[in-house]
Formats: structure tokens, sequence, C-alpha cells
């Protein structure tokens, strides 16, 4: 992908950080864990669910509910090695880039699933075939495709970049329906991308 061919809309970072929490609370895997530490720190959901980015009180509390479930300020866990040069943006991409040069995080299930490549499109067939990766059931992303054919969108996927690799950071599951409803997906779909020269550093590139 030349990136000099996509118009790149600066975003904050703030911003990146609702559109990341918004996606995880719609997760099974991950919801409770968020709902949890919005209880702790006494707010409500509806920070993440309606947020106002203008608002500097609530920016830090979803900075810190980042930070408590996924590590992101301490730079632990999902984040560790995660550079903090980055500079965001909102773009859209073509359908064939989304699934052609986007890679999954470099988790085992991930490679696993794609045989190696790390690609959406090499997941497909086992999950047409029904051939488990770890015995985990494909009943999430299954339910959601359904939900994709039906509603024709999801919020955006964030990407992280170093320029000449792409790797998802947040939303999986969505790029893995996108792969399998390829008929149906519009010609343009907006993500979100962060690039960081130093994106090598961290450890799920």
């Amino acid at each position: 992908m030349d990136i000099s061919k996509l118009d790149l809309k600066p975003i904050s970072e703030a911003e990146v950080i609702s559109i990341f929490l918004h996606g995880e609370l719609k997760s099974k895997r991950f919801s409770k864990d968020i709902e949890n530490t919005v209880k702790k720190l006494n707010t409500t959901l509806s920070i993440i669910q309606n947020p106002n980015i203008t608002n500097s009180e609530e920016n830090k509390l979803r900075l810190d509910i980042l930070n408590e479930t996924r590590g992101y300020t301490s730079r632990k866990e999902l984040f560790e090695g995660f550079p903090k040069d980055i500079e965001w943006y909102r773009t859209k991409v073509s359908k064939e880039f989304l699934l052609n040069d986007i890679m999954y995080i470099n988790y085992d299930y991930w490679i696993e699933l794609t045989s190696g490549s790390r690609f959406p499109k090499d997941a497909t067939e086992k999950i047409k075939k029904d051939e488990k990766v770890f015995n985990v059931p494909y009943d999430n992303i299954l339910q959601a495709s359904e939900y994709f054919k039906k509603n024709k969108s999801f919020d955006e996927v964030i990407l992280v970049s170093d320029s000449k690799k792409f790797v998802v950071l947040e939303g999986h599951l969505r790029l893995t329906v996108y792969a399998l409803n390829v008929e149906i997906l519009p010609a343009r779909i907006s993500v979100i991308i962060g690039f960081s020269d130093n994106m090598g550093e961290w450890g799920n590139f």
C-alpha cells in the first residue's frame, strides 16, 4: 500500500481510545472487564457508549479504563512495547487492501487460524469447514457475520503501521467477518490507522 495515496485525516488519541473501548464493550470476551472497571472508577458506560471527546474529564476516565483493562498507559499486557510517538488518522481503504494487506495481531490463535500467514483471507477456509483452532468454536464470528449481512456496517477497525506493514490493533472479529462476506463489502471502508516508525518495537506487530 502506497500511503501517499490515502486521504489521511488526523484524529486525536482521545477519539481512538473511545473507539477502541466502544469496540471492546461489544465483545463477549472483553466487555465484562470494562464493565467492572467502569464500576470501580465510579462512572457509567455512557462515557463509552456516547463519548464526548471535548470533555477532558471523560477523556481521562476512558484513558484510565483502557489502562486498567489492557495496560495502555503503563505499556503492559496488550500494549507492552507499544510506541508512544504514534500519529492517528481516519481514512478509507479499498476492500482489497482490507483483506490482502492487513495482518492479524501476532497471537498464537490468529497465526494458527491463518496457517501462519496472519491474513484474514486465509482464516475463512477453516471457519467455513468448521476446523476449530485450539478447540474454540466460531459462534461469535458466525453471529457477527449474520449481523453484518443484515446491517451492512460495523464500528471502525483500528490498525497500526510502520508505513510498510499494517496490523490490526482492535477489530479482529470484524475483519474476519469482512473476509467472510467479500461479495457484499462496499468498495471503500473507513478505518483508523496509527503510524509510527517504531511500531516494530511492539511485540504483537
